[in-house]
């Protein structure tokens, strides 16, 4: 496992070091990313042999006393979608060396990928739902950053924000989810949830954790109708889209969904619901982009369409129908890499990405072209490709679902090899038409520092096609193994399995998308309207910040005292709630000591100097007052013991008393402007605040389950810190750095009492 836990830093690591020694627009950058990325990629690869058929689980601990730790779990289902994280990786941060020029800023872009790369590793190889949660995160904030890499263009910065809206929205939710299947499984190790489902499916936690599961899943993946997100992240650069969109950030939806299957599947809404929102999707996906006349725009539908389809076979956690997706995952990260990183090279090379402008690219740029067209076959799903082969598994196991949902699946197939066949023909010949006056200009094929990825990609989807069971069935068959928890099936692939339902289906498909693009995407208007899920969104934000805007006012209107009602309320509320849940704990004994009569004399003198200063006439008085309660309590915890507190108490009160007396003679007369009254709901309040933490206080020291803090410091005060005089050692070693703050903040509040009496000097 050290490996592969190498594995997952070093691209940490590589963003660490390019921001080091890179500069920031040289074409080192890429090649240095690059070097790193290979290096996941051959520590994920060697491991294959060891953790294919016999899954490890590396565990660290991260905070004991919670029962957390970082985890990492090694299985088919892992390695699977980590080569696929670190191989097309590979290919993408090679293709963005050459892509990128030297206007960009490459180095921040590479640390930005580097970075992304590594949570993406690091969510498919938790082994723990906590820490899988912080990767989770930190794909949404990299690919925030990412899709938002043009910063300065509007329309980068609206999907970089739509992006990590939505996802962040379905994250907090899957936290959630995640918070209460631990709390049922008394655990949050994966490993050990599947092996207490029984006591999570008992749970009546079951079916609210499994929505918002399906929450974060359906947000990440772009599911129906959160899929708005991906068309709109289109307007980052075309390596951005072609690993984020296509081959990584969406499957994490996938891989969610496969890991936890074992666990959630027995949940009565879990397979219907994602079942029936994954083929949803796919049709809607598909007809959405037969009406984009953009080509990075169609690809970003087709991403919506193919991830529908693959969530469908995941959602029911068999054999059959998970082998089914995670073929198809497969093929899918391999064809939609290379068209999306093509698109690019035809935008570098033609200067437009627009249907209606791009000339014939077969006599234009036909090495290109070629790959161009067997990607967009694949997807399609033509023999003797990859894609035709886990296509018609797909349509095996959709004939199963029932008519309705059946019926979908093959209308969602059609218009896939519709907006397909738009690729792979219209492309060919070209309408090159006039638009807005504008011509593309003539492209012509790229060199090969810019094909070679893309070529590479297509060949693996090609022989997918040809060799499948050889190259496939047992790395599917352990990760099906990984993902149902069950013992390894028996897969054959084949191109050829006889006449059926599903090759009929197959060919309907094929049939009905030629059709469909000669006899209406052809003679289609191109000018696609905005969406209504766009229209939905974007109005709900405006409402979002226009109340959040009304709220935050009602309450945040610089009256000092609102401010100190609601944090006071909130706490009260709190007690309240757990005391209603769970009655009042018994209040017990606790060790006392003999009390002496001038420490009864310094308690009187603090409350009642804290008495004075609410009943104060004038600021000086309030002032004094506040001091005098102020230094009393630090006498007083000095003699109960605490000479540290009763240390920082008197600086901290030193300092407080010089900056009420420095600042408030610039303030207008106290009193002058508001009335002095009693307010009967404002004692209360208070009154009940204090009590509440005078109860709370008083059940925790009665109610101990371990030893106190203090009997740790006296055993290791002299063993650990080499220090006799206890309370030294607590402020300098073991709670150094806490110290510290306090010696600056104290510092600050010093340099600022000094700057306002000096300017009151200067001024006099």
């Amino acid at each position: 496992m050290g490996g592969l836990l190498i594995a997952c830093l070093l691209p940490f690591a590589g963003a660490t070091i390019l921001g080091l020694v890179a500069p920031p627009r040289g074409k080192s950058a890429g090649w240095i990313a690059s070097a790193f990325v290979a290096g996941s990629l051959l520590l994920i690869a060697a491991a294959v042999p060891d953790f294919l058929d016999h899954p490890g689980h590396l565990m660290i601990p991260w905070a004991p006393a919670l029962g957390l730790s970082f985890s990492l779990q090694a299985d088919g289902l892992s390695l699977l979608f980590a080569l696929l994280i670190s191989g097309i990786g590979f290919v993408v941060f090679s293709f963005a060396a050459s892509y990128l020029d030297e206007s960009e800023n490459r180095r921040r872009f590479f640390i930005y990928l580097l970075l992304f790369m590594g949570a993406m590793l690091g969510v498919v190889f938790s082994g723990n739902l906590i820490s899988l949660f912080v990767f989770w995160e930190m794909t949404s904030i990299t690919s925030f950053l990412l899709i938002g890499f043009w910063h300065e263009r509007e329309r980068s910065r609206y999907g970089a924000l739509k992006a990590l809206v939505i996802t962040a929205i379905g994250g907090l939710a899957m936290l959630a989810g995640f918070i209460m299947i631990g709390l049922a499984a008394g655990t949050f190790e994966i490993p050990m949830l599947i092996e207490r489902r029984e006591l999570v499916l008992a749970s009546p936690w079951a079916t609210p954790a499994a929505i918002l599961v399906i929450l974060g899943a359906i947000t990440k993946s772009a599911q129906f109708p959160f899929h708005l997100w991906l068309p709109t992240a289109m307007e980052a650069p075309t390596p951005v889209s072609a690993y984020l969109h296509a081959a990584t950030m969406v499957k994490a939806g996938l891989y969610l969904v496969a890991r936890l299957g074992p666990l959630l599947v027995g949940v009565p809404l879990w397979t219907p619901t994602l079942a029936t929102l994954g083929i949803v999707t796919m049709a809607w996906g598909s007809f959405l982009a037969l009406r984009q006349s953009d080509l990075k725009a169609l690809l970003a539908f087709s991403t919506v369409s193919q991830l529908g389809l693959i969530l469908s076979m995941l959602a029911g956690s068999s054999a059959a129908t998970t082998s089914a997706g995670l073929f198809h995952l497969l093929n899918h990260g391999l064809f939609k890499g290379a068209l999306f990183l093509l698109v690019g090279v035809i935008e570098h090379e033609a200067h437009t990405r627009d249907l209606t402008k791009l000339g014939p690219l077969r006599r234009l740029m036909p090495r290109t072209y070629v790959l161009l067209a067997i990607g967009a076959l694949s997807m399609a799903g033509v023999p003797p490709l990859g894609g035709f082969i886990s296509k018609e598994m797909f349509l095996t196991e959709a004939l199963t679902f029932g008519p309705l949902l059946a019926s979908v699946a093959v209308i969602g197939a059609v218009l896939t090899a519709g907006y397909c066949f738009a690729l792979a023909v219209g492309l060919a010949g070209g309408r090159g038409r006039e638009s807005d006056g504008e011509t593309a200009q003539a492209g012509h094929d790229p060199s090969l520092a810019l094909l070679w990825g893309p070529a590479l990609l297509i060949a693996g989807a090609i022989a997918l096609g040809l060799f499948p069971q050889p190259l496939a069935a047992h790395f599917i068959g352990a990760s099906v193994a990984a993902a149902i928890g069950d013992s390894p099936p028996h897969l054959h692939f084949a191109l050829w399995h006889g006449l059926s339902g599903a090759l009929a289906a197959s060919a309907t498909a094929i049939g009905g998308g030629l059709l469909l693009y000669f006899m209406w995407w052809r003679k289609r208007d191109p000018d696609a309207p905005q969406l209504v899920a766009d229209k939905v969104y974007d109005f709900s934000l405006e409402k979002l910040e226009t109340w959040s805007k009304a709220l935050t006012a009602s309450y945040m209107n610089g009256l000092i005292w609102r401010y100190i009602i609601v944090i006071l309320s909130v706490g009260v509320a709190a007690v309240a709630g757990v005391v209603i849940h769970d009655g009042v704990p018994a209040l017990r004994a606790w060790p006392t000591r003999q009390a002496y009569a001038f420490e009864f004399f310094v308690s009187l003198v603090t409350i009642g100097a804290a008495v004075g200063t609410a009943l104060a006439r004038t600021r000086l008085a309030a002032i004094l007052a506040l001091g005098a309660s102020g230094y009393s309590l630090a006498l007083l915890f000095a003699l109960l013991g605490a000479p540290d507190l009763a240390l920082t108490q008197i600086m901290v009160e030193t300092i407080s008393v010089a900056l009420f007396l420095a600042v408030f003679v610039f303030l207008p007369t106290y009193g002058r402007h508001v009335k002095r009254r009693f307010r009967p709901g404002h004692f209360t309040l208070a009154l009940v605040s204090g009590c509440g933490i005078a109860l709370t206080l008083a059940i925790m020291r009665g109610n101990r389950v371990a030893e106190t803090i203090a009997e740790f410091f006296v055993r290791n005060s002299i063993d650990r810190a080499g220090g006799h005089n206890i309370v030294n050692v607590i402020l300098v070693d073991f709670r150094g750095l806490d110290t510290l703050g306090e010696i600056t903040v104290l510092g600050v509040a010093a340099l600022a009492c000094y700057a306002l009496i000096k300017i009151r000097v200067e001024d006099a």
